[in-house]
């Protein structure tokens, strides 16, 4: 009898210790989703001038973070961020990350209007110094590198979980 007590108490210390395994990794986990959460609920409600308004900021942008922003009558901006990097012609850069505006599948010839990319320069001015608080920001690619690994990219959706 006193073996079988030995193997029981084996496994249930074994069973214990995987099960610990597994609670540490769910909590390191959602500890990363909450922290991301978190750098992203700073950027929530910033105005960005002219009626602009941050509403989201989503990393796993194939590389980039892709900062969401409204207005009452002109509907939204989507404005991506990504690694600096030479020659990049991104609209505002803080030499952290360059920021591009993205058309959402609009015709390239049609010329932005300035309010937006004002828009732009004001989340480049506010970053700077403070890139950090973008979710994903460690993980950022340079536009050209984006380009490489991604082509063709759909700005549209997430890269995260697709096939």
């Amino acid at each position: 009898m006193t073996a079988k007590k030995k193997d029981s108490t084996i496994l249930n210390r074994r069973s214990f210790i995987v099960a610990s395994a597994a609670g540490a990794a769910v909590a390191v986990s959602a500890g990363s989703a909450i922290a991301a959460s978190s750098k992203a609920s700073k950027l929530l409600g910033t105005s960005l001038g002219n009626g602009w308004s941050i509403v989201g900021a989503e990393a796993g942008f194939a590389g980039a973070v892709r900062v969401t922003a409204t207005h009452a009558t002109s509907g939204e901006l989507h404005i991506l961020v990504c690694k600096t990097e030479a020659g990049s012609k991104a609209l505002a850069s803080t030499g952290q990350v360059d920021l591009f505006l993205l058309n959402d599948g609009k015709e390239g010839a049609v010329l932005t209007a300035d309010c937006d990319v004002d828009a732009v320069k004001t989340l480049a001015s506010l970053l700077d110094g403070n890139e950090n608080v973008l979710p994903g920001y460690s993980k950022l690619m340079g536009q050209g590198e984006r380009l490489r690994n991604f082509d063709p990219i759909d700005h549209a959706e997430p890269i995260e979980g697709r096939i």
